[in-house]
């Protein structure tokens, strides 16, 4: 009997647990930060800047090369999409992985991640060789990087100055 009690709680608590961090998530979604980083490499490899602030509800992009937009880029960000951020960043576990991944490449470009959420912040660089919850959350910020609906802004580097 208590084999089957703590098969049971086994089976529940990661449910609870993910749901303690979407109610913490949503409830503290206005203090996320998250800026995505990739470095040159020896190939074409966008080299690019992201930043991501919950507080201002405003994403920025700034593309520097081989990218589709060279240049700085806004656009306004729902409550929603910093929710999922948040809970995708917490359901990662970003706070428990390892601070550097470098593998054995040196010519892969570098990714780095800066997450801070309720004050706590950690930055991770990815060259190659991470696990699958980094490489999920870096495909999920270039795909946010590519979507739909940023306006360029005047950030001087079209000024002749």
């Amino acid at each position: 009997m208590k084999l089957l009690m703590f098969s049971f709680l086994l089976v529940i608590a990661p449910c609870n647990s993910a749901k303690k961090i979407t109610q913490q998530s949503l409830e503290e979604n206005n203090k996320v930060l998250i800026v995505f980083q990739t470095t040159v490499c020896f190939g074409r490899c966008p080299v690019l800047k992201l930043t991501i602030d919950g507080s201002t509800k405003m994403a920025t992009f700034i593309g520097i090369e081989n990218t589709e937009k060279i240049g700085t880029y806004t656009k306004t960000i729902t409550k929603k999409e910093v929710d999922e951020l948040a809970i995708a960043f917490e359901t990662a576990q970003f706070y428990s992985l390892n601070d550097e991944y470098l593998g054995n490449i040196t010519d892969f470009p570098s990714k780095y991640i800066t997450y801070t959420n309720n004050g706590k912040t950690k930055k991770i660089r990815d060259r190659s060789g991470a696990p699958k919850e980094l490489t999920s959350l870096e495909k999920m910020l270039t795909d946010f990087a590519n979507s739909d609906g940023w306006k360029k802004t005047d950030d001087g580097t079209n000024s002749k100055d």
